[in-house]
């Protein structure tokens, strides 16, 4: 599977663009604010249906525009295939594969499989639970669609509750009531989840040691565990026991979606006592191991980006990925970086087909009529 192809409308910094990409390495290089990122980022919005670095939709569009458009052409087992979106302002944004509407946007996710790598990434460690178990779902929704049409209800349901704790007031004999349907949805799909995952991690985390370990030469131990109320208790219990508290709050304190990843290396917390040296390697491991495990899923090889390599890691590090690459460890892979130099110099050009497009310099603009 590789992306041939790239149009862009109005994405962010771009007006009108267009990039042909090769099977091997793409590097995007040039100055920092010339938009290597952008191109990531459109990427990485065909495939998942949304901006990796930016919640909103809208905030994607480009200055004094009304929309943006996108369209991509992937080879994926020797078919063609066409991947197009646009968001208009206050409209709900369309996505089509084949000029065809998506019914439900869920149905692409897993399609596309890609990884994508940035220095944004530290808030795996920094950030809070969300930002972990955004990492654990995305990871689970490429291979399973079920886990991902499952873990959509329970967010509903659980938006629903929560609005209606917020309603409720002092009418706690007529919440309790209102809420127990809601309640009911939650305990369907929660503890589906909590299997899914645990049968994930159980896999996964030999995969991620191995990557650490051949990251740090052996050097280091990390430790990667999941942390759930529901390996102590059932759903249905947690919610009858703090139905109180949550009245209280006005918003549903305890199940799955209060889920975490516990971070360490020597016994000692990453987030608390890791050197930046060992935050960077330990979300490196995460993200490369996400790769190979999605790859052994799903049998393709994932779309890989690496958003300024250099930041995240030291040279010998660096050159230990591009050797993986020149092996044909990875598929199609996008590096950026700010030297125009460095990176293509320590890939084998012999080994790997590369393609270098440097953001310094003007492209000319395609024709946009196919994006119509």
């Amino acid at each position: 599977m590789y992306l041939k192809k790239l149009f862009v409308l109005h994405f962010k910094s771009y007006a009108e663009m267009e990039w042909e990409f090769t099977p091997g390495v793409n590097f995007l290089l040039g100055d920092n604010g010339t938009g290597k990122t952008n191109v990531l980022d459109a990427i990485h919005y065909l495939l998942f249906c949304k901006s990796y670095f930016n919640p909103i939709d809208s905030q994607c569009i480009s200055m004094n525009e009304d929309q943006f458009m996108l369209s991509g052409s992937f080879g994926k087992d020797g078919e063609d295939e066409q991947i197009s979106c646009s968001v208009r302002r206050g409209q709900k944004k369309v996505f089509r594969r084949n000029k065809k509407d998506y019914d439900k946007l869920s149905d692409h996710i897993g399609f596309l499989p890609g990884v994508m790598v940035s220095p944004y990434d530290v808030d795996l460690i920094d950030g809070g639970s969300e930002v972990r178990r955004r990492f654990i779902d995305s990871l689970i929704s490429q291979y399973s669609h079920e886990y991902l049409e499952r873990l959509i209800t329970y967010n509903k349901a659980l938006q629903q509750r929560n609005a209606l704790l917020k309603s409720s007031g002092s009418q706690r004999a007529n919440i309790a009531a209102a809420i127990e349907p809601w309640d009911m949805m939650l305990c369907e799909h929660a503890n589906f989840l909590f299997e899914t995952r645990l049968s994930f991690f159980s896999e996964f985390l030999p995969v991620f040691e191995s990557t650490y370990s051949e990251l740090s030469n052996g050097r280091e131990v990390p430790l990667l565990s999941y942390e759930s109320e529901l390996a102590g208790a059932a759903m249905s219990d947690l919610l009858r026991h703090s139905f109180s508290k949550d009245v209280q709050l006005e918003r549903t304190t305890c199940g799955i979606h209060k889920d975490d990843l516990e971070m360490q290396v020597h016994d000692q917390s990453l987030k608390k006592f890791g050197s930046q040296g060992q935050q960077k390697t330990f979300v490196l491991a995460l993200k490369l191991a996400q790769y190979e495990f999605l790859y052994s899923k799903l049998g393709i090889k994932p779309i890989l980006m690496l958003d300024d390599l250099f930041d995240r890691i030291d040279g010998k590090r660096v050159q230990s990925i591009l050797d993986k690459v020149s092996a044909g460890n990875y598929g199609q892979v996008f590096i950026t970086d700010t030297s125009v130099e460095r990176l293509p110099s320590l890939l084998n050009p012999e080994l790997v087909s590369m393609r270098i497009f440097n953001t310094n310099e003007p492209i000319s603009n395609p024709d946009f009529a196919d994006l119509q």
